[in-house]
């Protein structure tokens, strides 16, 4: 068995030799002394990559690509902790002609750093690599068509990265779990970051259209001169607004605003005075806009529920939570997670019951007129427009389809 096990590692190092610098055993002359063309010399250094499979360990893969398992490990470890490998990420290894291991070791921690691990003067070093994306701006169209999701990344956006759009810039104008409609779409003109020519993420998003339902909703980037960023309309409007369209990032509306509603635990019709969302007990809620908690508790039906007033004149709720994560009195930001969804009270299931009302009288707060934030201020105009100049007329460009010529996508 031990003959057996040396063989196929002798094997296995003959193959890692050929594919890397292209060297075999001298072969016979040729008989008659027939011509051949001359050998390219083999390259003195070459690089393969392999991309963590679940379960994998790093040890092993080091060895099995002709590495000292324990040195690398050792060296790394005043760096980055190599037990710690993620499924999907990369590792490159580099070989040099004439030494007989491989002389560097990189694994890819985050899209932005490496551990890199080098072997010279008979001795391993390593170091933290930040990794350096070429700029380019790029040009993209996203479509709603089969999903937001699957369209970002055939464009070769990350999902991550999509999720900018909603988040940064849409989510006061759309709810993006219940009011996108068939054929909706975003075109975007943005930042791209690429190495070694292939786009890895979004950078700076200059500019997006949503169009959904026959409306389309500009928004520009702007910094303030604070180096905040809000997003405006080409006529200066704030696309951000006092209130989230929704208290969940995920979710499905299973119940909306009614007042004949058909109660499914009393068997009888009584108004519904708010939306309820469907998700998974856990998930997070956030408060749709700043103010401050003026209920934190136990409530009959309600189960577990937050009231939160807002300076607009506005009240909202928030019912059947499986965790409370503020007190009454407690002062809250727009977008801060303030519980978890749950089904205590009079619940058939897990959901958040979302209510909201204007100085005392339930609305619908899918349906409502909310208010609106003050435009950009008059000393910042120059600033924006010169913005606005700049990547409106690219923006228009990509909604037309025409390619930007700095994309090389």
């Amino acid at each position: 068995m031990r003959y057996r096990l040396y063989a196929g590692i002798g094997v296995l190092l003959l193959f890692v030799v050929v594919v890397i610098f292209g060297q075999i055993p001298d072969a016979p002359a040729s008989p008659g002394g027939v011509f051949t063309e001359p050998v390219a010399p083999p390259p003195a250094y070459a690089e393969t990559q392999y991309t963590v499979q679940r379960g994998d360990f790093a040890g092993p893969i080091l060895e099995r690509y002709g590495f000292p398992s324990k040195s690398i490990l050792k060296a790394a470890a005043g760096v980055y902790d190599l037990t710690r490998i993620r499924d999907n990420r990369k590792f490159t290894f580099g070989y040099t002609q004439d030494v007989e291991h491989g002389t560097l070791a990189k694994y890819a921690i985050n899209e932005d750093e490496a551990v890199v691990v080098r072997y010279a003067d008979e001795q391993w070093t390593a170091k933290l690599e930040t990794i350096e994306y070429e700029s380019r701006t790029i040009a993209r169209e996203i479509s709603s068509a089969p999903t937001f999701w699957n369209a970002a990344i055939d464009a070769g956006i990350r999902p991550s990265d999509f999720m900018r759009l909603p988040e940064e810039i849409f989510q006061w104008e759309v709810d993006f779990n219940t009011e996108i409609r068939k054929g909706a779409r975003i075109t975007l003109v943005s930042e791209g970051l690429f190495y070694e020519g292939e786009l890895k993420k979004l950078g700076k998003i200059w500019g997006a259209v949503l169009s959904n339902d026959g409306k389309e909703t500009w928004a520009i980037r702007h910094e303030h001169p604070d180096k905040t960023i809000d997003y405006y309309g080409p006529d200066g409007k704030a696309r951000k607004r006092p209130f989230l369209r929704s208290p969940l990032k995920f979710s499905r509306v299973t119940s909306g605003f009614n007042l004949k509603r058909y109660h499914p635990v009393l068997k009888t019709r009584r108004p519904h005075y708010g939306t309820d969302f469907g998700a998974p007990t856990g998930t997070p809620i956030r408060s749709v806009g700043d103010g401050s908690v003026v209920f934190a508790g136990r409530n009959g039906g309600h189960g577990n529920q937050i009231r939160i007033r807002h300076k607009t004149g506005h009240e909202t709720g928030y019912s059947h939570l499986s965790k409370i994560l503020v007190r009454k009195g407690q002062t809250v930001s727009q977008g801060q997670t303030i519980g978890k969804v749950g089904s205590t009270g009079m619940s058939t299931g897990p959901h958040l019951h979302y209510e909201m009302k204007y100085r005392g009288k339930h609305i619908d707060p899918m349906r409502a007129k909310l208010p609106v934030v003050e435009p950009l201020p008059k000393s910042e105009r120059p600033a924006f427009n010169a913005t606005r100049d700049k990547w409106l007329p690219e923006l228009k460009a990509a909604l037309a389809g025409d390619p930007l010529s700095s994309d090389a996508q």
